[in-house]
């Protein structure tokens, strides 16, 4: 396990963001040597739209902190990545309840790293795939 950001959030060491308490979010599983994460979320009614579905931009938010943690794992404790862009294809409607992610971090070229995912509900059905590119930064300073 690496000293970074990421572990150091999913150790406890550092508080969950924000976004990922909204979410729901969890880690299930990182396989450092296929690059992948399979992840959790949480998603309650709150995150619904009038037809009492899983709005879809929580759903994009969702892949993105699936995506985000198959390149963060990996990171060096210096390092954060920024999400530079984002192609996401809805495939069925989302319920509230447990949505499953699953990521592959598959390339990093010089300052930038490439992930695709997947989101499903508990029967396994493909809610959302997508795949985004990353851009790596120094990490900030904390003041």
């Amino acid at each position: 396990m690496k000293d970074n950001l990421f572990w150091n959030i999913v150790t406890g060491k550092v508080p969950m963001p924000n976004a990922a308490k909204l979410l729901g979010w969890r880690l299930l599983e990182h396989l450092p040597r296929s690059r992948q994460v399979h992840v959790m979320f949480d998603a309650t009614t709150a995150l619904t739209n009038p037809l009492g579905k899983v709005q879809g931009g929580m759903l994009a938010a969702m892949l993105d902190d699936c995506m985000g943690p198959a390149v963060y794992a990996l990171l060096d404790a210096d390092e954060v990545a920024l999400t530079v862009n984002m192609s996401t294809r809805f495939v069925n409607p989302a319920s509230p309840g447990a949505i499953e992610g699953f990521a592959t971090f598959y390339r990093r070229r010089g300052k930038y790293c490439y992930a695709k995912g997947e989101l499903r509900d508990i029967r396994g059905l493909t809610l959302v795939t997508g795949k985004a590119c990353y851009k790596i930064l120094p990490r900030p300073s904390a003041t």
